[in-house]
């Protein structure tokens, strides 16, 4: 969105402080400091109402009412960058009734054209497109004046724009064409750079880059358009950042690294400008990281891993009145809601060399079954609920019962989550809950916002501590690079997120959480209400953005009971319970 175009000679009004207001916001806006020259504007339409002008004088009020709509142009335009476009149609609607009255023909048809774009954000194809032949009317009779050929430019881009978005690529191939026409003839760089991103990403959609086989040609006059568009276009940050993600894009189907650089370029500028994409841009920044890590890592055989084994661990079974007789005491509890996190415990769970009867299962008499052994230097009994929290069987049922029949010392839960961003954090790093967050519970505000009700519940402080001081520990990944473990809150619910947009939301309204499950909750409610000191460990599987599967549910699961067994590895930690 270019800045209004000037209808008065400021310079008319020097002795006035709103010219300077108006400077002064114009500097702001250029910075990206939107806020600020917001206030600007705003002082100077405030100073402007102390300009003395004989009301009978037709040049000074149609003057005067051409810097009215000038201000508001420019509050429209903040609001745009803001990414605030149904207020900023509010400015610019205001501005086509003053230049209405005053037959401003240049500018009113900018007017038109920046309620059509702002329709366009707004997801308003068939209105946007209405704005936009409102201005070309507006224009016909003005077709030769060469100032009216930067606004012809925007009035193609934003056809294209909306013929895209509807699925018309062709359209909007042609509406790009057109624009890029009038752009060359007549040097207008800036517009040029600009559409020659949008119409890469026509292109592309056409001749679908998707596809395994791509189009060697096509992809190098791309690249070439696009890098040229760059040179001419570098020190406008919002173009600059546009023809980068461009350039990011279609370097996805040829090259991760230089698609990440790209990425992270026009993400710098659109945060440095608050530009309105930076949300886009980091979430597409992201897949590509993702995919770069999953490129390292996912040729390795499973079989070949030496914490993973196809067969089930065989553990013998014995009968409850046997067990009674014995002399096990329970020391820790492990709970896991898959058959992958059972058997990743599993595999790690040891005889006991003073007793012939440990490792050893059994069932309860309402059939739930529990895997004793060693675990680490303590006797521990895991077992399994269903996944998600409010069902018969799920993990607060489960944690209930195995808390009631075993009265261990603490319980520990350990499974997979999926992360929150792949550019901070890897496939198998640990996370260690320091509290589990309820997303759930809210309350829809009849303005359509939310309020947030769930429990916030922390884990047990020495259980976090002996966790979080396990500096020596160490998992690595197929491709050799070593895990981490990192504490902080986890969000828990009863969804099976795969969505981007709705992850999105969750880490807007919970920003602080590094990763989210579904167990937790009912596994740290349980314990609370048996008073018995709990924390969560769970290893990150997938990114829940529409691209979730179980490839990395082993190694995630193998991560986690790693950590685990390293700490339970310590033969005086029971002291924190006595």
């Amino acid at each position: 969105m270019n800045p209004s175009s000037n209808y008065f000679d400021i310079q008319d009004f020097s002795g006035y402080d709103f010219s300077s207001l108006i400077s002064f916001g114009d500097q702001n806006q250029y910075e990206g400091n939107y806020q600020e020259a917001t206030k600007n504007y705003l002082q100077a339409l405030e100073a402007l109402h102390q300009v003395k002008y004989d009301t009978q004088e037709s040049k000074g009020k149609k003057c005067l009412t051409s810097l009215r709509a000038s201000i508001l142009s420019r509050l429209g335009d903040n609001l745009f960058y803001l990414g605030q476009y149904k207020i900023a149609v509010e400015f610019y609607n205001q501005q086509v009734n003053m230049l209405t009255e005053i037959d401003n023909t240049l500018n009113l048809a900018i007017a038109h054209h920046k309620v059509g774009f702002c329709s366009y954000f707004m997801g308003l194809h068939e209105s946007s497109l209405m704005s936009q032949e409102q201005s070309f009317a507006i224009l016909s009779a003005e077709e030769e004046q060469l100032a009216f050929k930067p606004l012809r430019c925007r009035i193609h881009l934003c056809i294209g724009l909306n013929q895209y978005a509807l699925g018309n690529h062709e359209l909007a191939v042609i509406s790009y064409d057109k624009g890029l026409t009038i752009a060359r003839q007549y040097g207008l760089q800036n517009q040029e750079a600009e559409i020659s991103a949008y119409l890469s990403s026509s292109v592309r959609e056409r001749s679908n880059f998707r596809d395994e086989k791509v189009d060697v040609v096509s992809h190098s006059n791309l690249l070439g358009d696009l890098q040229y568009a760059m040179r001419i276009a570098h020190k406008n940050p919002y173009i600059r950042a546009l023809v980068s993600k461009e350039l990011a894009k279609v370097h996805e189907t040829i090259d991760f690294d230089i698609a990440q650089r790209w990425f992270e370029d026009a993400l710098s500028f659109s945060k440095a400008y608050n530009l309105p994409f930076s949300v886009e841009l980091q979430n597409s920044l992201n897949l590509v990281l993702q995919r770069k890590q999953e490129l390292a890592s996912q040729h390795y055989v499973l079989e070949d891993q030496p914490w993973y084994n196809r067969e089930f661990p065989q553990i013998p079974e014995v009968d409850w009145n046997r067990l009674e007789s014995s002399e096990f005491k329970t020391d820790f509890v492990i709970v896991t809601a898959t058959p992958i996190e059972l058997a990743a415990v599993l595999r790690i769970l040891k005889l006991d060399d003073s007793d012939n009867l440990l490792p050893c299962r059994v069932f309860n008499s309402s059939g739930q079954q529990y895997y004793l052994g060693r675990f680490g230097h303590y006797n521990t009994v895991v077992t399994q609920s269903r996944m998600g929290d409010r069902n018969e069987f799920g993990s607060n049922a489960t944690t209930r019962s195995a808390l009631r029949e075993w009265n261990p010392k603490a319980v520990i839960m350990v499974g997979i989550v999926f992360g929150k961003n792949p550019t901070t954090q890897n496939i198998a790093d640990v996370l260690v809950a320091t509290k589990l967050i309820d997303y759930e519970s809210i309350r829809m505000n009849s303005d359509g916002s939310i309020d947030d009700r769930g429990d916030h519940l922390p884990s047990n402080g020495q259980l976090l501590r002996l966790f979080e001081q396990a500096y020596s520990w160490e998992f690595k990944r197929p491709d050799g690079s070593r895990c981490k473990s990192d504490s902080g809150p986890i969000l828990s619910g009863n969804k099976l997120v795969d969505n981007l947009g709705f992850k999105t939301e969750l880490f807007e309204r919970f920003s602080a959480a590094k990763g989210g499950e579904m167990e937790g909750i009912g596994f740290a409610t349980a314990a609370n209400e048996m008073k018995k000191p709990w924390i969560l460990i769970k290893a990150i599987c997938d990114w829940a953005d529409g691209n979730k599967n179980d490839h990395y549910q082993p190694l995630a699961a193998a991560a986690a009971a790693s950590l685990v067994h390293y700490v339970l590895l310590q033969k005086t930690i029971l002291n924190c319970f006595e």
